[in-house]
């Protein structure tokens, strides 16, 4: 259970406690809810039910043959499993049976509200659906809730612990190309090359990951081909709404609906500079891919996919991917930097305690860490994938833009897949190569 342990222990503690619990477990498809279900549940007493879609008739027959309890109550069905002695019951996309059955989450509620405790989780892969309508599908049912757990990718540092024999370098790509995706990282096979896993999985129609970002895509949207467009065009660079509007000719507003709900999604975010003092070096409205993975299908397979079919998987790695792949892990190394830089505070192993955290856009560069105190003495950081050696030259072009944003840089800390230059020393400085992450 690498990276949820904290998730089981939570759940572990609602199990052993004297009342009743209700806890919705969400988060996206391989993100590991099962996983971490599986673990759970594997020394007790428990029923498990995975709701597809189907009718409310179809529904309850399937749940309660699952139970092998004839009804056409849940309740029922659960107060029989109960008194049989089983106290914890999982039901899967959960979804799925409150959108055609109102009665579901009325008989949950009840056995809950028992005298006799149980636990039941309620789990749910559309985080767009439990975040902004659950609430209101549910009703005043939703006050028996009693604890909400997501579900997240994992952060670094969970990463690499399922990695034994993969140089720092390449835990970073894989790292960018997974976004992190528990699911997708169990696919990622260690003891080949990361040119021979974009292969095997990206650039064959037998491929697991094919088609997996359009899919994913599919099952969150209907007009498909406007949120296919949009996509496309972030994944580009196409970084503002009137870039997409120039490029597309949909119409603003169509744009910002579009983008708002990618947004509810987790799949698109919108970016804010960091607020300073004068803003006219600053670059606003900027949206990107969130997802990683996403973002590497819409950059590399959607905008050729008509030549994968027809060309040698190696031969398109070559030629579409292999010299374009250091430009796009820069995002995620500077998460990754982000995230150093968070465990050092967490540590007391920085300069001084962060109050304000964020990143700066400017017209000329971005800065893409900024730790600033109470008293406005600013902590930077900074990724380099250039390649080539981090040089003095290129601290000086950071410490410009700094001016101009008008951020008081008192310490450095330079992040470099390449390497640093012999002359770039300083006090202030400190250069961290992809080795030391």
């Amino acid at each position: 259970m690498i990276g949820r342990e904290d998730q089981l222990k939570s759940l572990n503690q609602n199990y052993a406690s004297s009342k009743s619990n209700l806890t919705i477990l969400y988060g996206r498809h391989g993100t590991g809810k099962t996983t971490l279900i599986k673990e759970f549940i594997k020394d007790k007493k428990s029923f498990y039910y995975k709701a597809v879609p189907a009718d409310d008739f179809e529904q309850n027959g399937m749940f309660g043959r699952a139970a092998g309890v004839e009804s056409d109550s849940y309740y029922e069905i659960m107060k029989t499993l109960r008194d049989r002695g089983i106290m914890l019951f999982v039901v899967e996309e959960f979804h799925n049976i409150i959108k055609t059955d109102s009665n579901f989450m009325a008989d949950v509620s009840r056995l809950v509200r028992d005298e006799s405790k149980v636990m039941v989780i309620l789990s749910c892969s559309s985080v767009a659906w439990v975040e902004n309508s659950m609430v209101k599908a549910m009703g005043n049912y939703a006050f028996n809730i009693n604890a909400f757990m997501k579900l997240k990718e994992f952060s670094y540092s969970d990463f690499i612990n399922r990695f034994h024999n993969t140089e720092p370098r390449e835990l970073l790509y894989i790292y960018a190309i997974t976004g992190g995706n528990p699911g997708y990282v169990d696919r990622w096979n260690e003891n080949i090359s990361i040119k021979e896993n974009i292969c095997r999985l990206f650039l064959t129609d037998k491929g697991a990951w094919y088609k997996e970002a359009l899919n994913y895509v599919k099952d969150e949207f209907r007009e498909i081909s406007v949120y296919n467009t949009i996509l496309s065009c972030l994944a580009m660079g196409k970084n503002k709404l009137n870039d997409i509007h120039e490029y597309t000719g949909y119409g603003r507003d169509k744009i910002s609906v579009y983008l708002k709900n990618l947004i509810a999604r987790e799949i698109v975010e919108k970016i804010f500079s960091y607020d300073v003092f004068g803003n006219e070096n600053t670059r606003k409205g900027l949206y990107r891919i969130q997802d990683s993975f996403i973002e590497f299908w819409y950059r590399y397979i959607y905008q050729d996919w008509s030549r994968i079919d027809v060309t040698e998987p190696y031969e398109f790695y070559d030629s579409h991917i292999e010299n374009r792949l250091e430009e796009f892990v820069k995002n995620a190394f500077i998460r990754i930097a982000g995230e150093m830089l968070e465990i050092l505070g967490d540590m007391h192993k920085l300069p001084f305690e962060a109050v304000r955290k964020g990143s700066w856009y400017g017209k000329n560069g971005d800065i893409h860490l900024i730790f600033e105190d109470k008293d406005g003495n600013g902590i930077i950081g900074q990724v380099y994938v250039d390649d080539r050696k981090v040089c003095m030259e290129d601290f000086d072009r950071l410490r410009e833009n700094v001016q101009l944003a008008g951020i008081n840089g008192r310490f450095y800390y330079l992040f470099s897949i390449n390497g640093f230059s012999d002359d770039l020393k300083a006090d202030n400085i400190a250069t961290i190569g992809i080795e030391e992450l």
